[in-house]
């Protein structure tokens, strides 16, 4: 007979609603989690998520929990404040915490927590969920192909609606660019490696309404571009628009809202037509395809990969450091804002 599945014993703290509409709903779809207990200052919502989600104990404190179930893992899911001052509480302990993007409001509180985990012989996770995109994944396989090319440019582009105040952060202008555009700055990294120095431009419509243009120089020496903004569609968080471009030698790939993606290689593909180009390979999946988003867009493989990392079957991933470079970059593009600057990271 097979051996049982081996199985994390993960614990969860938070119940709110990114947590309960994002994350917890992909544990059932990982066999090798068993969820032991939900805690939550708000005792109706741990038990709520309890419920829902297959948790066997629920709790209103977080240091008890960690007292009687000894956990493998833990989530720690909630806005950046919250994690940055309950994540320690998991840490101290050593045991690896797993905290939602970014993990603290600044990259100097980011290292914080990077450090400690270190410091007490754990790691930590940071839900970067693009980086686990079928499309992004499909991506950096291509790049990393010899018929690709060396990567020579990153170009990325984010658009949405008006961008709240948010997480006690002065501006709307700075709060976008940790609790959004967090994401672009990872993204920009898992292609194209540290970024060596920004020089970005600022123009503001309203206080809620406005756009980032940054050039980058990576250490690699290749270059890229970011254009951010909040200009482009009425309705903040429904209209998103997102295209990541890669530019190799005499090669190229484009991707589209995290679902299609179009690859000029080096060499035709058919010499049927010769005087016609460029030949290309698109992925451009039917809805049913795609119809698990948590699968597509990456929330079900950081979930996996979580509990695979406690049970040290798999290593790597978008860490604390991760985080932590993420707000810097977003720092430095503020920075060379408001220095009308180039800033070197």
């Amino acid at each position: 007979m097979a051996d049982e599945m081996k199985k994390a014993r993960l614990a969860f703290i938070g119940a709110g609603g990114f947590a309960t509409g994002s994350i917890y709903p992909n544990i059932h779809k990982v066999p090798q989690i068993d969820l032991v207990a939900v805690c939550d200052l708000d005792r109706a919502k741990a038990e709520r998520a309890a419920r829902n989600f297959g948790a066997r104990e629920v709790y209103v404190d977080a240091e008890r929990m960690l007292d009687e179930q000894e956990p493998d893992g833990v989530f720690v899911i909630g806005p950046a404040p919250m994690q940055y001052e309950v994540a320690p509480i998991v840490l101290r302990r050593g045991i690896p915490v797993y905290v939602e993007k970014p993990s603290a409001n600044t990259s100097e509180q980011a290292r914080e927590l990077a450090e400690m985990a270190e410091e007490h012989g754990t790691w930590g996770q940071c839900g970067f969920m693009k980086r686990f995109c079928w499309v992004y994944r499909m991506a950096r396989d291509i790049v990393a192909r010899e018929e690709f090319g060396t990567l020579n440019m990153v170009t990325c582009h984010f658009g949405q609606g008006p961008y709240p105040q948010i997480w006690g952060i002065d501006s709307a202008k700075r709060a976008m660019l940790i609790g959004q555009l967090c994401h672009i700055f990872d993204l920009t990294r898992f292609f194209g490696g540290d970024v060596a120095s920004v020089s970005a431009i600022y123009h503001e419509v309203t206080e809620n309404q406005f756009a980032y243009l940054a050039n980058l120089r990576f250490k690699s020496g290749a270059v890229g571009q970011l254009d951010l903004n909040g200009l482009e569609t009425r309705t903040g968080f429904r209209d998103i628009r997102e295209w990541v471009k890669l530019v190799g030698f005499e090669s190229h790939l484009i991707c589209e809202g995290m679902q299609r993606l179009t690859w000029q290689p080096r060499e035709d593909w058919s010499e049927l037509i010769p005087e016609t180009g460029p030949y290309t390979y698109t992925y451009d999946p039917a809805w049913t395809g795609i119809r698990d988003t948590n699968g597509n867009f990456g929330y079900l493989g950081e979930v996996r990969h979580f509990a695979l990392r406690c049970l040290g079957q798999v290593e790597g991933g978008p860490d604390l450091w991760d985080s932590y470079e993420a707000l810097r970059l977003g720092e430095a593009v503020y920075q060379s804002c408001e220095s009308e600057e180039t800033v070197e990271l």
